[in-house]
């Protein structure tokens, strides 16, 4: 229980502005509406469509809870989330559609949507010719101040409040955003930009909605061992908040809307059986909204192994090098749920955790003797059979995870250590494996996955994450120009690599086919799933390679090639 009691008191607004208040996801069924009728402790707070609720409680409550929902209750944590990056609308054939008279198309009357670092609303490319905004909605959720009602934190800048700042000598004066690192506003530029020259977007005239995330909490950045010094960490339920309330404006005024998501984790089973991505999956059934998400950048990262073990009481071992002393990181492995795997651990200098039988919610702690580590070994069951293993100040040098086949019907086992950024340069597996890269929520069942290429000299960005998933499907679906993207900073022009700008390009591509389809009254009904057929369909494919493929998915963007199928068979389309 919190202990300062007057805290079951306070409004949910009041409440979020704790610094110990937490939140976590869980779906609204009635058994969990009667267990939370009867705690005061945990408050509700906004519900999605597919009645998924985010919770607020503190932090202290969190054992407690762990132990009350159930042992699943590992699936309701919030993932941590960071940015995936480490000309091209000529590759990839928007240029020469928006140079096509006859369909004279730009983005108009469609929204594409950012949750991200934030948004340089000063800049002319996030203006009309008038000098108007383009931005329809900023919600910062670092800055307290006016919000409607139904947000908890966080301010909300409207059309108005921008166009009114933009005209003041002091526009942050009025509207107080500013996007420090910079990530927000180059993804938004290279997917809207209006700016002339080789620095206009993808869909140039197509309005934008942005949201500045907030910092994940201090509480899960402990407790999944993050880096302190990394201040783009972000949690899931904030991310889903952001894309529900842009995603419920675009629905009030009646106009599609592309979400591009260009950040990622590892800490799911990549298996697209996440609430987030459950979310995705949902909407992405409904005429106007499609989601465009970034595969990722680490399959050369070395953050991924799997293997098998073969029967009921055989063994296999990886193995972690960890090549700077005092590293704390953590490790998940996980399996099909009809198999229990136990593990055991040997630190560099030989001290052994022995083998923990496996126990549905089992946290061991151990303090080893010669290597100051502590080591934690978690157990879970839900969609998988999950181990957590957890490494404070480690010990440089080689570690052993022996797992134990305790009882083995499939026996695949898949290990992902965090991704870049969230987990130190000199923490790898010694033995990665590529493929079952692409990051969460990308591995969702009906986004649209964007991997990345180098447009200049054709071969695949050297990172860009491989698939296939776990579901199993097939992943990424394309690939887009993702090395050198030109676009602009707040503090001005640059490039940038990764599949973060490959999914903005691709972004910019759907609110194209968003806008032929929908604004124009084409296909009407144009939901997430026939705007990825349509892209699929127009990808260049080379022909002395084998498609659709874990590396290329189905081939490189070519929107122009999109609408040439759609002229060929538009008939087949409307018949259906």
């Amino acid at each position: 229980m919190a202990s300062d009691i007057n805290e079951n008191d306070l409004s949910l607004d009041e409440f979020v502005k704790l610094p110990t208040t937490v939140d976590f996801n869980v779906i609204n069924t009635e058994r969990f509406k009667a267990f939370a009728k009867d705690r005061p402790y945990l408050k509700l707070g906004t519900q999605l469509a597919n009645e998924l609720v985010v919770v607020y409680t503190n932090q202290e409550n969190i054992p407690r809870l762990f132990e009350e929902l159930g042992d699943d209750f590992n699936e309701f944590y919030p993932k941590i989330m960071s940015p995936l990056d480490s000309i091209s609308n000529e590759d990839s054939g928007i240029t020469q559609l928006l140079n096509q008279p006859y369909l004279n198309l730009s983005g108009r009357g469609v929204v594409i949507c950012f949750a991200d670092t934030g948004i340089d609303y000063t800049k002319d490319a996030f203006k009309f010719e008038d000098g108007t905004t383009k931005i329809l909605y900023l919600w910062d959720q670092t800055v307290e101040g006016k919000r409607p009602d139904y947000l908890y934190y966080g301010s909300l800048y409207t059309q108005e409040d921008i166009n009114n700042a933009l005209k003041s000598e002091d526009p942050y004066s009025i509207v107080p955003s500013i996007d420090e690192d910079g990530h927000g506003t180059f993804m938004a530029s290279v997917a809207a930009s209006n700016e002339k020259g080789e620095y206009i977007g993808a869909a140039p005239k197509a309005y934008i909605m942005a949201v500045k995330l907030r910092r994940a909490n201090e509480y899960y950045i402990d407790k999944f061992l993050l880096p302190k010094d990394n201040p783009n960490l972000y949690q899931s339920t904030d991310y889903l908040l952001g894309v529900k309330f842009m995603l419920d404006r675009t629905e009030e005024m009646n106009v599609p809307a592309v979400a591009c998501i260009t950040m990622g984790s590892n800490a799911s089973g990549h298996d697209g059986n996440t609430l987030f991505e459950d979310y995705i999956s949902f909407l992405a059934q409904r005429a106007g909204y499609t989601f465009v998400v970034a595969a990722g950048n680490e399959s050369n990262k070395r953050h991924h192994t799997q293997g098998k073990i073969l029967r009921t009481g055989d063994i296999d071992t990886f193995s972690i090098n960890v090549g700077e002393q005092g590293t704390s990181f953590s490790v998940a492995i996980y399996g099909p749920a009809y198999d229990k795997i136990s593990a055991s651990i040997t630190s560099p200098t030989g001290e052994v955790i022995a083998r923990l039988p496996f126990k549905v919610g089992l946290k061991f702690n151990q303090n080893l003797v010669f290597d100051e580590t502590q080591v934690t070994v978690e157990y879970y069951k839900g969609v998988n059979n999950i181990i957590n293993l957890s490494f404070l100040r480690a010990t440089q040098g080689v570690w052993d995870v022996t797992l134990f086949g305790d009882v083995v019907i499939s026996g695949d086992y898949f290990v992902w250590l965090p991704i870049t950024g969230q987990v130190s340069e000199m923490v790898e597996l010694l033995k990665p494996t590529p493929e079952y890269t692409v990051v969460y929520p990308a591995t969702a069942l009906r986004c649209i996955t964007c991997g990345a290429y180098n447009s200049n000299d054709e071969s695949l960005f050297v990172s860009s994450s491989w698939g296939p998933t776990r579901l199993p499907r097939l992943a990424p679906d394309l690939v887009a120009p993702g090395v050198n993207v030109k676009g602009i900073y707040p503090t001005g022009y640059g490039t940038k690599t990764g599949t973060s700008v490959a999914t903005a390009i691709t972004a910019g591509a759907a609110a194209l086919l968003l806008e032929w389809g929908i604004v124009r009254g084409n296909i009407p009904s144009m939901d997430g799933d026939l705007v990825r057929t349509f892209l699929i369909s127009g990808c260049i494919r080379e022909d002395n390679m084998m498609y659709p493929n874990t590396k290329w998915g189905y081939g490189k963007l070519n929107v122009l090639g999109s609408f040439a199928v759609i002229r060929e068979s538009i008939v087949n389309y409307f018949l259906t």
